[in-house]
């Protein structure tokens, strides 16, 4: 779809990171943001940004995995702007430990916000964007549904349950005017890892850290905001993910092979 001055965009996890990027992108283009995430007073300072950008922003401190207060602030965004032409379900956390000892609320956790987060958002625009095409769903999941890695057991499965959601999502609405997107980075340089566990230098697979270079979350915001252009269905960055991606699925042996080897 075109991005048109004055469309409304929904973020999740808009106070920092890539969500912040994502806003502010769509805040150079004109666009209306409903701005959505935990922290209300990095949320004020991010909507303070959309506004010098040249957009118009709504803050919604709110918790994704909260299915009633997702719902409440997409209601809120098409109150406060009369539409919504597209949702950029993005809030997520990452947490990294052993299988055979990670914490069950750790595992629930991630869960309910990466994945349930993530579908009480669509859930709750879907109806919407349905009755109001053109519209776009572009997530920001991440490399880590396409490719496992030790250490990231919950995290994968996590974002690898976004990825087949949205992919079925995709099946059912495109045809009715709604794209679906799902963007999947791999290491960005942003806040994620300060509470993750795990040091990129170290813990990440060996020809993850010698091939594949850590992406700035403004180029991912940029890369979210074509997907939505282009209706892109899946967009793995950088280039090297997209080779690792493919390699694991065409070759998926020698894939747990190399990375058994290589840790």
């Amino acid at each position: 779809m075109k991005i048109l001055p004055g469309n409304v965009v929904l973020v999740t996890g808009a106070s920092s990171g890539i969500g912040r990027e994502v806003a502010l992108a769509f805040a150079r283009r004109g666009c209306r943001l409903g701005l959505v995430a935990r922290r209300r007073e990095a949320l004020e300072d991010v909507g303070a940004e959309v506004e010098r950008a040249g957009g118009e922003a709504l803050v919604l401190p709110a918790d994704v995995s909260d299915a009633a207060a997702i719902t409440t602030a997409v209601e809120r965004t098409i109150d406060r702007f009369g539409a919504l032409q597209v949702v950029v379900p993005n809030a997520g956390l990452g947490r990294y430990a052993l299988a055979a000892g990670q914490d069950p609320l750790e595992i629930e956790g991630l869960i309910r916000i990466n994945f349930l987060g993530t579908v009480f958002t669509v859930r709750a625009a879907l109806p919407h964007l349905l009755g109001h095409p053109p519209a776009h769903i572009a997530a920001v999941a991440s490399s880590a549904g396409l490719i496992p890695h030790r250490l990231g057991s919950a995290y994968c499965a996590s974002k690898a349950a976004v990825i087949q959601y949205l992919a079925a999502v995709r099946l059912e609405v495109l045809d009715l005017g709604v794209g679906v997107s799902w963007i999947c980075p791999g290491a960005v340089e942003t806040p994620f890892f300060e509470g993750a566990r795990l040091d990129p230098e170290t813990d990440l697979p060996l020809l993850a850290r010698l091939f594949v270079r850590t992406l700035d979350a403004a180029e991912v915001a940029r890369a979210t905001v074509r997907a939505v252009e282009r209706n892109r269905r899946e967009v793995a960055m950088p280039g090297s993910v997209r080779f690792f991606a493919l390699s694991r699925r065409l070759t998926p042996t020698l894939a747990d092979w190399i990375n058994r080897k290589l840790p």
